[in-house]
């Protein structure tokens, strides 16, 4: 078996670069930035742009900046005032520190901004922190997120999955950083690897120098480039919340630990997490993986999660369901509200959906001891989100056993 795990990696490499005789030496090859990729691939540039990719890590500006700071701009956080302010086109946030000493801190860059944004600073020895205030998009008002008293050093935490090429550059005689991206957000390397070699390579060897997820012939390798962000847990003795030093095409459970946050029935209960339910569901079983159902270079058919169909007739592109049983009672079939319910929590409850693709049962929530404890498919629904868990089990029940006598019939 480790022969197998030492060679695969070179193996896949060769596939996927369709002959493969410089893949060896894709180790060598650096970043190059997302406007050099424009070059040759502006149709895929102009797609990317469209998607949530590039905006997760921004600098601080009018046109990015969603947050209240001028009307509804205080909170408090540890029983103190924290203040949000403007001045021009400068943002920032009035904040007590760890010793609860008030500072007025500038706001450098800001994390998202299409369900919640975070607000990030800059220290003077290069440290990047996010402050206390976190824009809750949906709702509209602010909330503390709880980063600022962690201490977590941007660097660290977070940057190897918003940020594409990250070079942290930590001087430990001076204790500083000097932190260098090739792009802000998740931009074409954080999916095909560094690109000089790419770029530098003739027409004849351009494939061979960059990697091609959906060419990976091992689809768990492959989802595994997603995965390297779409997931939750920490890297190198815990010191980073990413798998640092993970490039596309590489093996990413040997260098990362997950550490998922749970329901009881090991059902996600926040985001980041979508990797670790696809890993429990049949599509990983049987090879279907993100792209099959996700775009990865252009907007969804219709909504902003860049699906290529819209709701349940992506789902029945390729299952065939009859409207009997529990189907029958649905007449909407709505695939995605009982296979995907929205069970975790981004921002919001219920803003996150599970990648499991099954039934969250309620006898999970009785089990449990109630539907805040175990959230469920059938109480997930609107209309059923006032009856008990028992209830909607019952109904379950009673289906199955009219459909039951149906066919022995």
């Amino acid at each position: 078996m480790k022969s197998v795990v030492l060679i695969f990696p070179v193996m896949c490499l060769m596939l996927a670069a369709a002959g493969g005789s410089l893949a060896g030496s894709l180790s060598e090859a650096t970043y190059v930035g997302a406007d050099t990729c424009r070059q040759c691939h502006k149709e895929h540039f102009d797609g990317w742009k469209s998607t949530l990719h590039p905006y997760k890590f921004q600098k601080a500006t009018p046109e990015v900046v969603v947050g209240d700071f001028s009307g509804n701009s205080a909170m408090e956080v540890d029983g103190q005032t924290t203040s949000m302010f403007r001045d021009k086109d400068t943002f920032f946030v009035k904040t007590a520190d760890a010793a609860g000493t008030m500072h007025t801190y500038k706001v450098d860059y800001v994390i998202g901004g299409f369900w919640k944004q975070l607000y990030v600073t800059k220290f003077d020895n290069g440290e990047l922190h996010i402050l206390p205030p976190m824009w809750i998009v949906k709702t509209q008002h602010w909330k503390n997120s709880k980063n600022w008293k962690k201490g977590t050093v941007y660097q660290n935490g977070c940057s190897g999955c918003h940020n594409t090429g990250t070079r942290i550059n930590y001087d430990e005689s001076s204790k500083t950083y000097a932190t260098t991206w090739a792009d802000l957000g998740v931009a074409c390397e954080a999916c095909h690897g560094p690109g000089s070699l790419h770029v530098e390579a003739d027409d004849e060897a351009k494939a061979e120098t960059i990697i091609n997820p959906a060419k990976i012939p091992d689809p768990t390798r492959a989802a595994m480039v997603c995965g390297s962000c779409h997931t939750r847990g920490s890297c190198c003795d815990g010191k980073y919340g990413y798998p640092k030093g993970y490039t596309p095409g590489g093996q990413l459970n040997f260098m990362f630990s997950e550490k998922p946050k749970l329901h009881p029935a090991e059902t996600s209960k926040a985001n980041r997490q979508e990797y670790i339910d696809w890993k429990k569901s049949g599509h990983a079983r049987e090879g279907v993986v993100c792209w099959h159902c996700h775009y990865t270079h252009q907007q969804g058919a219709s909504n902003k999660y860049q699906t290529r169909l819209p709701g349940s007739s992506l789902c029945r592109s390729c299952h065939q369901v009859d409207n009997v049983g529990v189907h029958g009672i649905h007449s909407v079939n709505n695939c995605v509200g009982c296979h995907m319910p929205p069970i975790g929590k981004r921002a919001t409850k219920g803003d996150v959906h599970s990648h499991q693709f099954k039934v969250i049962s309620p006898q999970l929530s009785v089990d449990a001891g109630g539907v805040d404890k175990q959230p469920n498919s059938c109480n997930a629904c609107h209309y059923h989100k006032s009856d008990s868990p028992e209830e909607l089990l019952d109904v379950l029940v009673q289906v199955k056993k009219a459909r039951k006598k149906r066919i022995l019939k």
